[in-house]
């Protein structure tokens, strides 16, 4: 049992953000003394279970990461999506909190392998985002409030539209290595396809201007890779945040995100066409890792002096884009 509960407080501390006293946060959220707390982490005095539900509950640790010993059991935190406002406004925050977690510690940094385009990039883009946000919501998640409406009759709810600002704003703050390949957009062009021949849209206007969206997310990433640094195109502006991008022509599967820094870690798995399960098992995110590594390795890199392979590497994906542009035009 002392064994157990060892491990527990040892994945207590690498859950704690270095400028918490972990005693004193136990000792407020427990309701006991300082001594007390101390008895406990030294194994002296036995965490209850009511505890222990309290303290994953407080810290964000999943029950099943005390059976980390076994690096066969894998336990993942989802969310629980439906088809009311709200339970995307929670999807929201989860992103928001999430990056603003990370950021806790040190030498924080972002890989993302993209299947599809990043989710953060779309809330950079007004016209993208609308539509993004209610393709999910319609298309993915059935919302009885959208349906029978085309893009233009529809209004997004007030609390999506503040917490998309907080998640545009805490992505530009994080070092990012992100890895593309030549389908990253594809899935987008062909969303957009889907409604314009569904008539979704009202009007060419509409959707010519979401594909000017897409344009302005490839110049988006070229700017960032051109000088390998963040960029907010909302502002025209450079953050002195690290960016990296790679061209990956293996076929990446899924959107695999993966938070590292120098005491904590966290996996994400895409599924559900936008939705993320996280997992902060050690071995699982050492496989991750070391998958992540291993297609980089074999990517192109696209950054800083890449000028040719990165211009090469886009202007396929602009004319994926320009021809969905002029298949509207003609119609």
């Amino acid at each position: 049992m002392e064994i157990i509960q060892s491990n527990f407080i040892e994945l207590l501390k690498r859950s704690t953000p270095t400028h918490i006293s972990l005693a004193e946060e136990l000792s407020e959220l427990l309701k006991i003394s300082l001594d007390s707390v101390y008895r406990r982490l030294r194994c002296e005095t036995d965490i209850t279970l009511s505890e222990t539900f309290a303290i994953c509950k407080h810290f964000n640790i999943p029950l099943e990461a005390l059976a980390e010993i076994n690096s066969n059991m894998v336990a993942f935190r989802i969310n629980k999506l439906s088809n009311s406002a709200e339970s995307f406004s929670q999807y929201l925050q989860v992103l928001h909190g999430d990056l603003n977690w990370m950021m806790k510690y040190p030498n924080h940094h972002l890989i993302y392998a993209a299947e599809d385009l990043p989710v953060f990039y779309h809330f950079f883009f007004p016209n993208l985002a609308l539509f993004k946000m209610v393709y999910w919501n319609k298309s993915i998640l059935n919302a009885e409030a959208l349906q029978g409406k085309t893009i233009e009759e529809i209004q997004l709810p007030p609390t999506w539209l503040e917490e998309v600002p907080k998640v545009r704003e805490v992505f530009l703050k994080v070092p990012t290595t992100e890895i593309w390949n030549d389908d990253t957009l594809k899935s987008s062009i062909q969303q957009i396809k889907f409604y314009w021949e569904a008539g979704f849209f009202q009007k060419k206007e509409t959707i010519l201007a979401i594909l000017e969206d897409l344009d302005g997310i490839l110049a988006m990433a070229t700017k960032q890779a051109a000088l390998g640094k963040k960029y907010n195109p909302i502002k025209d502006q450079y953050y002195d945040v690290e960016y990296s991008l790679f061209g990956c022509e293996l076929m990446i599967g899924n959107n695999t995100v993966f938070l590292t820094s120098d005491t904590h870690q966290a996996s994400y798995i895409g599924y559900n066409s936008f939705n993320f399960m996280r997992s902060n098992n050690r071995y699982f995110n050492e496989s991750n890792e070391g998958w992540l590594r291993n297609m980089i390795s074999k990517s192109t890199p696209l950054s800083l002096v890449a000028e040719k392979s990165r211009n090469q590497f886009f202007r396929a994906i602009y004319n994926s884009i320009d021809k969905l542009r002029q298949q509207v035009l003609n119609d």
